[in-house]
């Protein structure tokens, strides 16, 4: 054995746990109010407060460009129906962000200001609910519990709001990740926050996130009227997005996915996530595609299917192969896997496969899959990046297809422990893991133990360098156990180093 495989677990960098493991932690009626405005400005500069955050600036210069009352209108069609994956200017995040609006102006309105207008109304219906929300009384910290610290009647009674900060921590499954994996937006009493520096890039980049068909662009007629929707919809995308293959699939080029990630959510969910690969064809070798990638999973029997769609840019390899990912949020069960992939020039494919999703919730030591992916950084945070479905907290992982890697590498494998027993006399729990790498069966690179005290817990390793060790496919087997509960589990995952 070299010198390579036996010193892998004295070389992994501390960082790395400690940003997996933040990475990786599982983390509506309207109150009193001025009078409602009249007058088309003042409608126009009522619907640009109650969108303030979300809307871009460049979409904010063009909205006050326009002189027509009828031109604002549609703009406000165009401007929700590029946030959706479906043809309708009505769609879930507009009814979630009225819905949050509504809850705003019940927790934060003020003398003569509406609470969705408020800086935290304005975040909040961003951003929704604070992973945790500092202040009040010294050292008071609440958490996932945020909402009820939300009190309108507060403001009434004392004249004013207490200071506090909101703490958002970037979350699997997301396509936007914060600066340094967490934000932190400090509110006065009135409610008001700095827009200035990280905070502001953080939201802008938030509002950008939402943004799923920017190909749906703000433009005028001959006439220097705005082009209606419905124009727009049928310019960009005569035959609908991929979404529309899921429910007239085709093949018009071969399609492949592969799971790669699979995680308990802050909301108690499940995400799936994979990669996709297809191969367009060789002579768009080298160039870069714009498409859109849809993920839907199906039971066999329950409500209607979870959908995800976004829109993707990627590079073209070699022989027309376009790699990118998927991902899709979805309770416990056995569903049925199709993601849609279609490329701006109409063509598109559907691949299908089963896929069990576990209860994380449920009691019981659980491992969740392992997660391989090579370490090496990830400079971009484009939701449009193909990889933007992979990202997990401040991490975007690069994964391969088919975990095949290079002599060059640094490998980097990742698992999450859920269920760990508690101590009710010392409030810890007590998991144990250990990470084998394994060729032809036999071990070639033992992990030292990892002790975890806390109920859910990351277990990792890496970088691992891969150059000392020989071509072939390799074995990375996890093994944890609870000693309070006596219970044991494992995970394992192939991966290959190409010649």
């Amino acid at each position: 054995m070299t010198e390579g495989p036996r010193s892998w677990y004295r070389t992994c960098r501390p960082r790395v746990a400690i940003l997996l493991a933040a990475a990786f932690a599982a983390v509506a009626a309207a109150g009193a109010a001025p009078p409602p405005e009249a007058g088309p400005a003042k409608a126009a500069d009522a619907w640009l407060r109650k969108v303030r955050l979300l809307i871009l600036p460049e979409e904010e210069a063009f909205f006050r460009s326009l002189k027509q009352p009828e031109d604002r209108k549609e703009f406000e069609r165009i401007f929700w129906a590029r946030r959706t994956s479906g043809t309708s200017s009505q769609n879930d995040l507009q009814i979630a962000i009225t819905r949050a609006q509504a809850r705003a102006d019940e927790f934060f309105t003020l003398p003569g200001t509406r609470g969705s207008e408020t800086g935290c109304g304005q975040v909040f219906s961003l951003l929704g609910d604070p992973a945790e929300v500092e202040g009040g009384s010294p050292g008071e910290l609440q958490g996932r519990g945020a909402r009820a610290h939300f009190d309108s009647l507060q403001p009434m009674q004392e004249g004013s709001r207490r200071p506090e900060t909101w703490v958002y921590r970037s979350r699997p499954g997301d396509t936007l990740s914060f600066t340094g994996g967490e934000l932190r937006v400090a509110f006065d009493e009135s409610c008001r926050f700095s827009e200035a520096g990280r905070v502001l890039e953080d939201l802008r980049r938030a509002a950008q996130a939402l943004v799923l068909r920017p190909e749906l662009a703000y433009r005028l007629g001959s006439d220097g009227r705005l082009i209606r929707l419905e124009e727009l919809l049928r310019g960009a995308d005569g035959r609908g997005g991929a979404r529309a293959l899921l429910a007239a699939p085709r093949e018009d080029f071969p399609l492949d996915i592969e799971p790669k990630l699979l995680l308990r959510t802050q909301a108690g969910q499940a995400y799936a996530a994979g990669l996709f690969r297809l191969q367009a064809g060789a002579e768009r070798a080298g160039g870069t595609v714009v498409g859109t990638v849809a993920a839907e999973a199906a039971a066999a029997a329950g409500p209607s299917p979870a959908v995800s769609e976004r829109t993707f840019s990627a590079t073209v390899g070699e022989g027309g192969a376009i790699l990118g990912s998927y991902g899709v949020s979805l309770a416990p069960g056995a569903y049925t896997l199709r993601v849609a992939v279609r490329l701006a020039d109409g063509r598109g494919s559907v691949a299908t496969r089963p896929l069990e999703v576990p209860d994380f919730e449920a009691p019981g030591l659980k491992a969740a899959s392992l997660v391989l992916y090579p370490d090496e950084p990830s400079p971009t945070t484009d939701p449009r990046d193909p990889f933007a479905a992979l990202t997990v907290g401040p991490l975007r992982l690069r994964s391969r297809l088919g975990n095949v890697f290079s002599a060059s590498d640094a490998l980097q494998v990742v698992s999450v422990l859920y269920g760990g027993k508690v101590d009710p006399a010392s409030g810890k729990a007590a998991l144990r893991a250990r990470f084998t790498i394994l060729k032809d069966g036999k071990a070639v690179a033992k992990g030292q133990d990892q002790v975890l005290d806390t109920p859910m817990a990351v277990a990792s390793i890496g970088p691992i360098s891969l150059a000392g060790f020989a071509p072939g496919r390799y074995l990375v087997k996890l093994e944890a156990s609870d000693t309070l509960a006596g219970a044991v589990t494992s995970q394992e995952a192939s991966f290959e180093i190409a010649p």
